[in-house]
């Protein structure tokens, strides 16, 4: 409890920042307000060895991608593709969108995805998964080694790779197993192939209902309205307790959510880019993982499917001499690089 002579001269007030006028500057910020401390990892580095760091450190990924590579021993055997096997996915990210044209004369807005230093990390057998189905982790895009921990560091070092920016995991069956340190590009996939793609949507933070669940909301003042246009009025049933699963406000977005059933329609082999008609969630440069579609119709039957519907089986393997396309369309794409008018 504090004393009355405390009271009389207003001690508990003296760590206000102010003056001995009582006034407090326009510049002052409370240490509510002030950003978190960041640990970097050069704090304590001069510019050179910040510098000899970085380049030592993709000496290493290098070196790692040469030596120590699980892919320099023996190759894992292929298996025949099987009703019922689960291929093996990748990982993008999502670059922007962009139209493509039909020979028909219509068009079809695609989203670009870009397979970036995509790899696989570790190939989990089913028998220490979950006994039923095996597993498969891949990563995207290569990351600065100082932004992660050891422990990650080992997981991705010990299958021959750089460090990645993130991983997904794909269930996958054991004919489909793809070794650890491979590389899967656009080549991975098929034109005309369906698609699921999963990313997580744009976060828009804590949003009331006429935002997050589309409420027309109360009426205006004209009608005698005051303070209750955006609410979301009665919550509660006649049994007077609300209801689970009741549209109230709350958080928007930043979730992951699935999109089934995307078609293939171009492959750009030069920058690893697939166009995928429609659009997906996420914003640009959003991680998005791409596997093959789950849905009945697009799966499937017998092996003359699997060339229509399904990638490379378990993954693309080029043969000697191969030449591949620099962009690959589907049959109903109009290239852009034909002309739009030929004379006979």
């Amino acid at each position: 409890m504090e004393t009355l002579h405390s009271l009389k001269s207003g001690s508990r007030y003296k760590d206000r920042y102010t003056d001995k006028f009582g006034v407090r500057s326009d510049k002052f910020v409370p240490v509510s307000k002030l950003p978190a401390p960041r640990w970097h990892w050069d704090y304590d580095l001069t510019e050179e060895n910040t510098d000899f760091m970085k380049q030592m450190s993709q000496v290493h990924d290098e070196e790692l991608l040469s030596q120590q590579s699980p892919l320099n021993d023996d190759e894992w055997s292929n298996s025949p593709w099987e009703q019922g096997s689960l291929r093996c996915g990748a990982v993008g990210m999502k670059v922007g969108c962009q139209p493509l044209w039909f020979r028909d004369g219509t068009y079809a807005v695609c989203t670009l995805v870009q397979l970036q230093d995509c790899h696989v990390v570790r190939y989990i057998p089913k028998e220490d998964y979950n006994t039923k189905v095996a597993a498969a982790i891949v990563g995207c895009k290569n990351t600065n080694p100082f932004h992660r921990n050891e422990k990650y560091a080992e997981f991705c070092h010990n299958a021959g790779i750089p460090l990645k920016t993130r991983c997904f995991r794909f269930h996958i069956t054991e004919n489909a197993a793809i070794k650890p340190g491979t590389k899967l590009d656009v080549t991975h996939f098929r034109p005309g192939q369906y698609v699921d793609c999963l990313a997580k949507t744009i976060g828009w933070g804590t949003q009331g209902v006429m935002q997050r669940y589309k409420v027309s909301g109360g009426p205006s003042d004209a009608r005698g309205s005051h303070g209750f246009h955006r609410r979301i009025g009665s919550i509660a049933n006649r049994s007077g307790h609300v209801p689970k699963n009741t549209k109230m406000p709350g958080q928007l977005g930043g979730q992951y959510v699935t999109v089934r059933g995307l078609q293939i329609l171009r492959m750009n082999t030069r920058y690893n880019v697939l166009y995928i008609k429609g659009r997906m969630p996420g914003h640009t440069n959003q991680f998005i993982k791409i596997s093959d579609s789950s849905m009945k119709k697009y799966k499937p039957q017998t092996e003359e499917q699997t060339k229509k519907l399904l990638g490379p089986f378990p993954r693309y393997r080029p043969t000697e001499g191969e030449v591949i396309p620099e962009d690959i369309y589907h049959e109903s794409v109009f290239p852009l690089d034909e002309p739009t008018i030929t004379f006979s």
